[in-house]
């Protein structure tokens, strides 16, 4: 087989909604982020590609500075399309990363590649799937909360919804600049701008269905969303004015009452782990918390490290995966001896303290080749391309012993007790900062 040989892809178009609902409207796939709209919308961000191959449908976009790819959709041959894909990363030049993937094509992986991908399904990038019925008649004492705030709404306003439509848009844009306005503009918020206007521009093709409602005569929400399969809805744009109780409430229960007698259930998407949103989506008692899990297939010498990694700190392997897929930018350093790898560690790129910090991260030898100062060597290897390079203020570490604070004293770190704040999730400490104390060396 070729290994240079490269997926003949195009840039996503409307032209290409036909070709995804001929693959997807017949799927069982619920994941949003297979959706053809939010592909289109936000493609100013990914550079989405499109594809057929081996009766599947593939979308490549731009992940940071590589090339990725969705779960394949189609009923054809796995292994044929998935050794395409490993080709064409092959011929980019870059690691074969799968996302989105449904548990069926986990185990397909597991079982006919075993050992040879890393997996992670970070919950904050689970979607949030609700009955359709669920939503749009809110009943049940779980629900009284909603109820109420939903009889103070229809209490205090003179209020009425009209479908989205080319006509109120403007309404919708008014409502999102007011949004906006009590917000500081980051990276994620200009995309999510751009998948807005690229939405509304493009309202008829894309087939947008939603409404707008009104208070008093002003507009203070609205929602729109295009059907991800024959059963599932999804929901892709909801804002409200926030300072009307009442209206987030309203705007959901009417877009799931119009779509009641269509779709069986509601995507309402990820959280992207911000603790609001968590909280108001859990608070709709979603019937389904759908994993959209990652694969990134590894190379032998990874592969080596995780299970030293798992033998020497007893990490779970699914831990180890965890952190090779959220720091795919942290650097290895390896020593092999007989082509075995028997030492390591990883450099991984952080902010904190206001610095650029060179995190070193894992360093483990294998025990029967210790005390011949393997570690030292890669130790002063790694530093020395820390210094070097000239991205980093500091290098940092968090010794597990005193012997190995020992030896990293002899290699310049200073004990500095500086708190290292990693999220509990991140599994680069134990989360608690307090805990985590750092030996830090200045980079000149």
């Amino acid at each position: 087989m070729n290994k240079s040989k490269q997926i003949d892809f195009h840039p996503v178009t409307v032209a290409d909604k036909p070709l995804f609902e001929y693959y997807m409207l017949r799927s069982e796939e619920q994941n949003c982020d297979l959706n053809f709209a939010n592909i289109f919308c936000w493609s100013d961000t990914y550079h989405s590609e499109v594809a057929e191959v081996e009766n599947f449908l593939v979308i490549r976009f731009d992940n940071g500075d590589t090339k990725s790819y969705m779960q394949p959709v189609g009923n054809g041959d796995k292994g044929a399309v998935l050794e395409q894909l490993r080709n064409d990363a092959f011929a980019l030049r870059t690691p074969l990363r799968l996302y989105g993937l449904s548990s069926e094509w986990r185990k397909f992986l597991e079982e006919n590649y075993p050992l040879e991908f890393a997996f992670d399904a970070p919950r904050a990038l689970s979607d949030y799937i609700y009955r359709t019925e669920d939503l749009a008649q809110l009943q049940g004492r779980k629900y009284q909360p909603k109820r109420n705030h939903l009889n103070h709404f229809i209490a205090r306003h003179d209020w009425c919804a009209e479908p989205l439509s080319k006509d109120n848009i403007k309404d919708c844009i008014a409502l999102n600049d007011k949004w906006l306005s009590s917000r500081e503009m980051g990276e994620s918020e200009h995309a999510e701008q751009q998948a807005l206007q690229r939405a509304f521009d493009n309202f008829d093709a894309l087939g947008l269905r939603g409404l707008v409602l009104y208070a008093d005569g002003a507009p203070v929400a609205f929602s729109y969303g295009t059907p991800i399969t024959q059963k599932t809805f999804c929901t892709h744009i909801e804002k409200h004015d926030n300072s009307v109780q009442g209206a987030a409430v309203m705007i959901n229960r009417l877009m799931a009452q119009m779509l009641e007698e269509e779709f069986e259930f509601i995507n309402r998407e990820d959280d992207l782990g911000l603790e609001g949103l968590r909280f108001a989506k859990m608070s709709y008692y979603p019937t389904l918390l759908l994993d959209k899990i990652s694969a990134l297939h590894l190379t032998s010498e990874q592969r080596e490290m995780r299970a030293m990694w798992h033998n020497i700190f007893g990490d779970e392997i699914a831990e180890i995966d965890s952190f090779l897929l959220r720091h795919d930018d942290a650097l290895p350093f390896i020593h092999k001896e007989n082509g075995e790898v028997v030492s390591m560690l990883f450099v991984v790129p952080l902010e904190m303290w206001e610095k650029r910090v060179a995190y070193i991260y894992a360093v483990a030898t294998k025990p029967e080749f210790r005390g011949r100062g393997i570690a030292s060597n890669l130790l002063n290897e790694a530093v020395q391309q820390i210094c070097t390079g000239g991205q980093y203020d500091v290098a940092a570490l968090i010794p597990s012993s005193t012997e190995s604070k020992r030896l990293y004293e002899r290699l310049g770190f200073e004990d500095s007790q500086l708190p290292m704040e990693f999220s509990a999730t991140d599994y680069l400490g134990t989360g608690s900062a307090p805990h985590d104390l750092a030996m830090t060396k200045a980079i000149k």
